[in-house]
């Protein structure tokens, strides 16, 4: 059950809900635009969402109209910023707020980029986690830490530097802190102070960080010269105009620009139309189905077992998008990308980076995967794929053995749809059966292509692009042992 945003506050009455317009989202939408990924659009676009309802609090509130409110889309200072951090930092009377908004179904924690917090000029008294519900159009302030708490309480991630605290050690009352900025003397904790950054070394920098990505470059230096380039406003604003300026020329040079000139796409629901009937599972399904660890299969369905690892490497999106940037080794993308699967739900960056990756990686294997995982994470997504696999067990024919037909199907720019057909032994034996045909018809049903297993081959394939609307029929075939199943596109 959905609740409005009138319930939440009755039933809620000591947490702080606002309102969020379709309006104001609309508005924000349209003044977070010059950034260089989407990532970093959205970033700015909830960071916006949050201050304005935050803004709007405050000023109808008589005892907290110090603050000092700034217009962030008309300010190149703030827009530097979210480029590459999430976060904004906000003045109330002699004190600093650093509010943290998150996209999630349910706020678990608060995660503070280690940049709020390592940074002396940076560093803040408060934090205020913010859940967003666009869905819903509210904004949940949940509690606020304090810098000392981070500090000395917090756990730091390295992967991803930051400082994160559980809800449950966080003030829920927001009245406390009113209180206390007026009261109470700043909670600091002593911050280190970072080491000379020459400009000659930060002009080498820059440029390489300037390079276009899919999501912040904040971790492809060590945190301590990414603190001092940072820091820096002058640094800081040439590196986010150099982004910029290097999107722009390459949105302007590439054939096709992955963001709005993209043509309709394949439609997935339209696609999982074909795998209704019993038999059809997803990878991760029929993973616990085999029960097996065979390399070949378990790669050709994207396979990594690192499933089991997952719950505790919590938030390592980011050392993962970081691995898949510098890392040229398909075999460890590729369990990389898996795992963003696993993992990557409601990241906008691992979004970002599959859509990327799923139209320019060199590997096709790469961009393949990429657009399957995509379609895990985010289904809606023009560029998401699907894979499915169905066990079929010819009987006596391949002498008591059974094999995979794995399919996958990856919406391409021109309209069209990418069909992959592999035919991999199952559980029982390493190699399939020689002879074992896979064929495909088209509409007249006529052989439109074929492949032959030989005496050792691990896997057959077959691949071709179909038009929206086209159909055609895929048979695998033994002596006279048969399935066939049509498909439309």
């Amino acid at each position: 059950m959905t609740l409005k945003l009138e319930q939440l506050i009755t039933i809620y009455p000591n947490e702080l809900y606002l309102e969020v317009s379709p309006q104001q989202r609309e508005e924000a939408w349209l003044k977070t635009q010059n950034y260089s990924n989407q990532a970093a659009r959205w970033h700015a676009y909830l960071n916006l969402l949050a201050l304005k309802a935050l803004v709007n609090y405050i000023q109808e509130e008589p005892d907290l109209r110090e603050l000092h409110d700034v217009d962030p889309s008309t300010d190149s200072w703030v827009s530097s910023i979210w480029e590459f951090v999430n976060g904004t930092a906000i003045k109330l009377g002699n004190r600093q707020l650093v509010i943290i908004p998150e996209e999630v179904s349910v706020c678990s924690e608060l995660c503070v980029p280690q940049e709020w917090v390592d940074i002396a000029e940076w560093a803040a008294d408060y934090y205020l986690g913010i859940e967003v519900n666009l869905e819903n159009g509210w904004l949940r302030i949940y509690g606020y830490a304090t810098h000392k708490q981070l500090k000395e309480q917090g756990k730091y991630q390295p992967m991803e530097r930051t400082y994160s605290l559980k809800e449950d050690d966080l003030i829920a009352d927001l009245n406390v802190m009113w209180v206390a900025q007026k009261l109470c003397a700043a909670e600091q904790a002593e911050i280190a102070p970072l080491p000379n950054l020459s400009p000659a070394q930060a002009e080498k920098i820059i440029p390489q960080l300037a390079k276009p990505s899919a999501y912040s470059p904040r971790l492809d230096l060590a945190f301590e010269q990414w603190a001092m380039l940072l820091v820096n406003e002058q640094w800081r604003q040439k590196l986010y105009q150099l982004r910029l300026e290097e999107t722009q020329v390459l949105a302007s040079t590439a054939p096709i620009d992955v963001g709005s000139r993209l043509k309709p796409l394949a439609n997935l629901g339209k696609l999982l139309q074909n795998f209704l009937e019993d038999g059809w599972h997803t990878v991760e399904e029929i993973r616990k189905q085999l029960d097996t660890e065979e390399p070949q299969l378990a790669y050709g369905l994207g396979g990594t077992r690192f499933q089991e690892d997952s719950p505790n490497i919590p938030k390592a999106v980011p050392a993962l998008l970081e691995l898949l940037q510098t890392n040229q080794d398909p075999e460890t993308c590729f369990k990389a990308i898996d795992l963003l699967g696993e993992i990557g739900q409601g990241s906008k960056e691992a979004i970002a980076t599959l859509g990327e990756l799923a139209h320019t990686s060199k590997e096709q294997e790469l961009r393949r995967q990429a657009a399957v995982v995509l379609g895990k994470i985010e289904p809606n997504n023009p560029q998401a794929g699907v894979r499915r696999v169905k066990i079929i067990d010819l009987g006596m024919q391949l002498e008591g053995s059974r094999v995979a037909l794995v399919i996958t199907l990856i919406p391409e720019v021109n309209g069209e749809t990418n069909v992959q057909l592999r035919v991999y032994p199952a559980r029982e034996r390493n190699y399939l059966p020689p002879k074992v045909q896979l064929i495909v018809l088209n509409e007249q049903g006529e052989t439109f292509l074929e492949a032959h297993s030989r005496s050792a081959d691990n896997w057959i394939q077959l691949e071709f692009n179909g038009e929206s609307a086209d159909s055609f029929t895929v048979k695998l075939v033994l002596r006279e042992a048969c399935f066939t199943k049509e498909f439309v596109l």
